[in-house]
């Protein structure tokens, strides 16, 4: 079977066509759903980030408590009353 190029090319493009129907992007707003996509994706990687950065300062400042609370126990309350 020969194909030529300019046949390749318009099933090619048929073909294109098809597949950005299927998942909704053959309209005129194509363009810009797109781009909302990529802000989508964008803000999500941001909030892992920002999710994943808050908890480690939330366990840093954990743990930095509990070593306040031991200090301040062994230089205040490390004397038991007689």
């Amino acid at each position: 079977m020969d194909i030529n190029e300019q046949t390749l090319r318009t099933i090619v493009r048929e073909e294109t066509r098809q597949a950005l129907k299927e998942i909704g992007l053959h309209d005129d707003d194509a363009g810009t759903d797109v781009r909302d996509l990529r802000s989508l994706i964008t803000d999500w990687r941001g909030i892992k980030k920002t999710i994943w950065q808050t908890i480690a300062r939330a366990g840093t400042l954990f743990v930095l408590g509990i070593l306040v609370l031991g200090t301040w126990s062994k230089i205040n309350g490390g004397d038991t009353p007689e």
